[in-house]
């Protein structure tokens, strides 16, 4: 399965339906689901409201290569950075709180990237990686683009990741960041209320699992 946020929206791409989506999906979309994503494509384009969308098909990895072949495609990657005491690593960006993630670069490895974005924008050194976690992935239109193909669709590979030094963290003001924060587990319902759709349902999945 794949699900992608844009605005407020999600779009799901799946091979069946689980009884969990059933009352969070309000369109359900099956015959004829690569015309509905040219419209679905379109309408995001245009700029008017997507409603959730669930796709149904049995070749949902040729449906996914066919769905992104129609964005200008960014990699990011990003860190879930626990340290020694059990506490996580959160940015405030723009008022938002978030994890630290930036751009891939050419010839860079998705996992060098996330240490090099938690260590930049955090002004912390010797991160390391423990695991891989699920991507996230989302839509928005880029002002540094051509307006013919300025929708990207940025897939986000996160990564859990551990601090045991005792650098006090420093945020990267020249990239938005207000503030960076151990937050204790006591303290993430305050962070849930004010982030991403993404991120929480990120941190939801794999938080019970560390």
């Amino acid at each position: 399965m794949y699900k992608v946020f844009f605005n407020d929206s999600t779009i799901e791409l799946s091979s069946e339906v689980k009884k969990s989506s059933n009352n969070n999906i309000v369109q359900i979309i099956e015959p004829e689901c690569y015309s509905f994503v040219d419209q679905l494509v379109c309408t995001i384009k245009s700029g008017s409201k997507v409603s959730d969308s669930l796709l149904l098909t049995q070749e949902v990895n040729t449906l996914w290569d066919h769905f992104r072949s129609q964005f200008t495609e960014i990699p990011a990657a990003g860190g879930l950075v626990q340290n020694n005491e059990g506490y996580f690593l959160f940015i405030r960006r723009l008022g938002v709180w978030d994890l630290p993630k930036g751009k891939v670069e050419k010839k860079e490895t998705s996992g060098n990237a996330a240490i090099r974005e938690v260590e930049e924008e955090c002004g912390l050194s010797g991160v390391k990686i423990i695991k891989p976690l699920d991507s996230t992935f989302h839509i928005y239109k880029s002002p540094y683009l051509p307006v013919s193909n300025n929708l990207v669709l940025k897939e986000t590979m996160w990564y859990l990741m551990n601090y045991s030094g005792s650098e006090t963290p420093v945020p990267q003001t020249g990239e938005d960041i207000e503030e960076v924060r151990w937050v204790q587990l006591s303290e993430l319902d305050k962070v849930m209320e004010n982030t991403y759709s993404s991120l929480r349902e990120l941190l939801q999945k794999t938080l019970p699992l560390i």
